[in-house]
């Protein structure tokens, strides 16, 4: 949506702008008619941010039916699984330039340039491909819209790097390890308890990719600079 605002100058001027502005909403979240949260969101890809919610509480859905409106949505599970946070192998492997690339791209976002009112998360190939992007107002929900793609499109979490736009504390983290992705990385700092939960699980975690430079916190042997 766009609103008149009086953009304003300490020297006394001003005029009259159109600015853009983010539509905002909070939305019941159900899961199989018993209520859960409400979600505080950017009301876009509300399948993917509630498969992702969900496989955060440790329960990865299989089998399901997904409905919606303005206020609720609602995933009613056939079939589902448990999950628990467990060690990742070492099969993805990339250039530091790919991930230095992949976050130019996902940044270049007209939507997060016009308003600075969002965050955007991304899942892409060990060689830079694209797979999808998503935009909310949380980071957390971001990066859930990415992790709830994967597991509705049944995609192999290996060869794959999530980027984040925002700051990168544990659940980030856990996240990645209970979807299977072994690279996390973001253009803003990490958290110290991010950083000993990556050490923990084998997560490759990095932080400040921006300028075509990078700092790599664990488990840099991912990164084939690092391994020449």
């Amino acid at each position: 949506m766009f609103r008149r605002v009086y953009k304003v100058k300490i020297d006394g001027s001003y005029q009259i702008i159109e600015d853009q502005i983010i539509e905002d909403s909070l939305i019941e979240f159900y899961v199989s008619n018993h209520f859960v949260e409400e979600m505080h969101c950017y009301a876009t890809d509300l399948e993917e941010l509630a498969i992702g919610r969900l496989l955060y509480s440790g329960l990865r859905p299989i089998e399901w039916t997904f409905s919606s409106d303005l206020k609720s949505v609602h995933l009613n599970i056939s079939k589902s699984e448990k999950v628990q946070p467990k060690s990742l192998d070492f099969k993805t492997f990339v250039d530091a330039s790919t991930i230095v690339n992949s976050m130019k791209d996902l940044l270049n976002n007209t939507l997060h340039k016009q308003t600075g009112a969002v965050h955007l998360a991304g899942l892409y190939t060990a060689d830079g491909k694209c797979l999808v992007k998503f935009e909310d107002i949380g980071r957390h929900n971001a990066v859930d819209k990415v992790v709830g793609w994967l597991v509705k499109n049944n995609v192999d979490p290996t060869k794959k790097i999530l980027l984040s736009s925002g700051r990168l504390p544990l659940e980030m983290c856990l996240k990645c390890v209970l979807a299977g992705i072994e690279i996390l990385a973001s253009k803003a700092p990490v958290m110290s308890s991010a950083i000993e939960f990556s050490e923990r699980f084998n997560l490759t975690l990095i932080g400040f990719v921006r300028e075509n430079r990078m700092n790599i916190y664990t488990n840099p042997q991912r990164i084939k600079e690092v391994c020449q």
